[in-house]
């Protein structure tokens, strides 16, 4: 695999040494140009081809659905995560009163306040060496528990769950399976079915190289046959029995699509949302096994050498199973806020996570990088 010709396509490359795409990936020329495209067109023709890029949409989510082992139907998109875990828990509330949502103590803040703003019972499993153990999870779960939400990969340790071995106790005890894959999709593409998942979210500016275009929200059928969508706007209903595309009777009775075009309420920035298509063949091209192992080997470098120096590595790395694109340490005796800033003056870009010092590895990543940061924080120690 050609690594300088990977970074030959992102710009970025040329400025800094990047180990921010946990906060958001960078975006590679290919997907920077099928934007501008679309705009082009917006500006050429306005408004004609809204209904190709509808269909090209769909085109889009039938690609994502073969990486995660589901039906194109069962896939849509959230304006954020916020906004996919409200529509998760308004769902919830609307047929049950007394429950409670088991998840991790170190979950990302979009998972948590939205059901906690809904007054659902949260209760949230303590890390061990930031790692949650199954039988942590389930020692938590009681008759009222109705779902176990976690994400896939911790945004501040990198820790990757278990989720075959996570989903089949769940099924056991017939309780739902909320997964947010942010930090690991597609490089990391959970099962919808082999996991017995049934809501998964996905923001795809973190490791989607598109920008801030929402959230994939997708559901199983037996979700959305159990939890009817708790809101509705003009694209929620189904108007397969009609001559027109929209619903415009006014108090008269209609129904919701059955699949995830309930949760497509309304008009969206779809010149953007069609950046992702142009990332995913941007990636494929490439092999996404193959961009996986790079960014693998590429975070071993950089753990083997922080070791070398005086840090506590927070991150699980005791093999790759547990692991992700993301490095957590905290240097020893160290200011680490201030570390960051320093290395940001020297053109090298990590994040303070929870005190630590987070740096995430990306396809562009290559041994220079790595050896940059080292040396800038051996400079600063």
């Amino acid at each position: 695999m050609d690594i300088e010709k990977i970074r030959a396509e992102f710009p970025v490359c040329e400025n800094y040494h990047y180990f921010q795409s946990a906060g958001m990936s960078p975006m590679p020329l290919p997907v920077y140009e099928k934007i501008t495209e679309g705009y082009r067109s917006l500006t050429d023709h306005g408004d004609i081809f809204f209904h190709k890029d509808i269909e090209k949409q769909e085109e889009m989510f039938g690609i994502i659905a073969g990486m995660l082992n589901c039906n194109k139907k069962d896939i849509s998109m959230a304006e954020s995560n916020s906004m996919a875990m409200s529509l998760t828990g308004m769902a919830l509330k609307k047929k049950h009163n007394d429950f409670n949502i088991v998840s991790m103590e170190e979950e990302f803040p979009s998972n948590s306040v939205p059901l906690e703003y809904l007054d659902i019972e949260m209760r949230y499993v303590k890390h061990k060496d930031h790692r949650y153990h199954i039988e942590d999870i389930l020692a938590l779960c009681d008759e009222n528990t109705l779902a176990v939400q976690t994400s896939y990969v911790q945004y501040g340790t990198g820790f990757r769950q278990d989720l075959y071995s996570l989903g089949a106790e769940l099924e056991k005890r017939n309780i739902l399976f909320i997964v947010n894959a942010t930090q690991a999709f597609p490089f990391f593409p959970p099962d919808m079915k082999a996991n017995n998942i049934d809501v998964l979210s996905i923001s795809a500016h973190k490791w989607g190289f598109s920008g801030h275009i929402g959230t994939f929200y997708v559901t199983s059928p037996d979700f959305r046959k159990n939890y009817p969508s708790p809101i509705a706007g003009w694209l929620s209903v189904d108007v397969s029995q009609s001559d027109d595309f929209i619903h415009t009777a006014k108090n008269k009775d209609f129904d919701l699509w059955e699949d995830g075009r309930r949760y497509l309420f309304a008009s969206a920035n779809l010149k953007s949302r069609l950046g992702f298509s142009a990332s995913l063949k941007f990636l494929q091209e490439y092999g996404i096994d193959n961009l996986r192992k790079h960014m693998l080997e590429i975070s071993d470098y950089m753990i083997k050498y922080l070791k070398e120096l005086p840090c506590e590595i927070k991150s699980p790395n005791a093999g790759h199973s547990e692991r992700s694109a993301i490095v957590v340490f905290s240097m020893t005796g160290k200011n680490n806020a201030e570390i960051v800033e320093k290395l940001a003056e020297k053109k090298i870009i990590v994040a303070l996570r929870d005190g630590g010092i987070r740096a995430s590895v990306n396809i562009f990543t290559n041994k220079d990088d790595v050896d940059a940061l080292i040396n800038g924080i051996q400079g600063l120690i």
